[in-house]
């Protein structure tokens, strides 16, 4: 062992998503005695260069899929390695990383489920995984019920801890910041901007936001300067070319735009009034921490705001999760509302993450955790 204490992080994939700005986060903050490593599946397209540590990623299986060449590779690596800590975020990286970590005997080994909905063929495995390795970090009480209630794992061996939020990096901008996001993402100042940042799919809802906007459009209940921005990945796939094909229907290329990805989400946030995100499931969603602490309000569906992101008509709005109408109903009702009603509840917003998702507890509580496992297991290192 050297002085400091090897933590092997394992992540599928850098893509845009907000587990790959977390794991990133973290590493970036530990204190000076972990020594953070780096391991994916494959590095064909990294978003956030700018939170990437230097020689980060160490390790690149180089592969889509987990092979027994692959897998034995990762072995190897964590066996050359030596790491005292194995931390694993998302499914795929969780199953395959505590599989190997067991098999190459590292003392301390964590997985992070960050999201509900876990993908069916992980379920009958997890309960077993949970009861072999040291603990799970989840992010929400959403998907620690979800872990007790469906995949039965043992309540004691789940941790709730909260995303790596930087509240100085996501601000609220000042007038000349917020005039240079506008013009960079193409909007004029007599807009109202709402945002829904994410990949296309299923969870996120892109689909029931634009269902909302085309009912209200046919019923003339949307406001003139109206801009709603979707930036996101977008697969070529039945979801894909349906949501493409709503945005552009008559009553809606006016208003809607599918940039594409965007990795500089603050500037996303600056040049927005409105943060909308309809999810029908969530665990944390870094978008809503992120924009209500760069001054924006948030609508958010029942599973977005199940940790209490947002107080009803004091900081947003909170709609059921799924239920179309009623999202349209309350943007409509949030677009009725004077700009001047918009910016005091974000600055009400900014407050309120300030004081529920201080930065500073999160990476206390993830380096209490680690040094209690440790004492745990490897008393001579903690």
């Amino acid at each position: 062992m050297t002085d400091r204490i090897k933590v092997f992080f394992f992540i599928p994939t850098l893509e845009q998503g907000g587990a790959e700005r977390q794991i990133l986060a973290l590493m970036s903050r530990l204190p000076a005695r972990f020594e953070p490593v780096l391991g994916v599946w494959h590095d064909q397209a990294i978003h956030f260069r700018d939170l990437l540590p230097p020689g980060q990623p160490r390790h690149v299986l180089g592969t889509n899929r987990m092979t027994r060449a692959a897998f034995g590779r990762l072995v190897e690596i964590l066996r050359a390695e030596r790491p005292a800590i194995v931390h694993c975020f998302l499914n795929r990286a969780n199953f395959w990383g505590r599989l190997a970590a067991l098999r190459a005997g590292v003392p301390v080994v964590i997985s992070s489920n960050r999201a509900r909905m876990m993908e069916l063929r992980y379920i009958p495995w997890e309960r077993w995984l949970s009861e072999r390795c040291q603990l799970i970090i989840t992010n929400s009480v959403g998907v620690r019920d979800e872990l007790v209630n469906v995949a039965r794992v043992a309540p004691e061996r789940i941790r709730i801890i909260h995303n790596v939020l930087d509240l100085e990096h996501f601000r609220p901008p000042t007038p000349a910041e917020r005039q240079a996001a506008r013009a960079h993402h193409g909007f004029t100042e007599d807009q109202r901007v709402v945002l829904l940042p994410g990949r296309v799919s299923v969870q996120k809802h892109q689909l029931g936001l634009l269902l909302a906007l085309g009912r209200l459009a046919r019923q003339g209940r949307l406001p003139a300067g109206l801009v709603v921005s979707l930036p996101g990945r977008q697969k070529r796939n039945l979801l894909g070319r349906l949501v493409a094909w709503l945005a552009e229907r008559p009553r809606l290329r006016p208003v809607v735009r599918l940039p594409g990805p965007e990795s500089d989400m603050r500037s996303l946030y600056w040049s927005a009034d409105l943060l909308v995100l309809p999810s029908l499931w969530e665990g944390l969603p870094n978008v809503a921490l992120e924009a209500c602490a760069s001054g924006l309000p948030a609508l958010l569906s029942h599973a977005a705001n199940l940790d209490g992101i947002v107080a009803e008509g004091e900081t947003g709005w909170e709609v059921p999760s799924g239920d179309h109408l009623a999202l349209g109903e309350a943007l409509a009702s949030a677009l009725a509302l004077p700009r001047e009603r918009w910016v005091e509840m974000g600055r009400c917003g900014r407050e309120r993450i300030e004081t529920m998702f201080p930065p500073a507890r999160v990476i206390a509580e993830t380096v209490a955790t680690y040094d209690q496992l440790l004492a745990e297991r490897l008393p001579c290192v903690a």
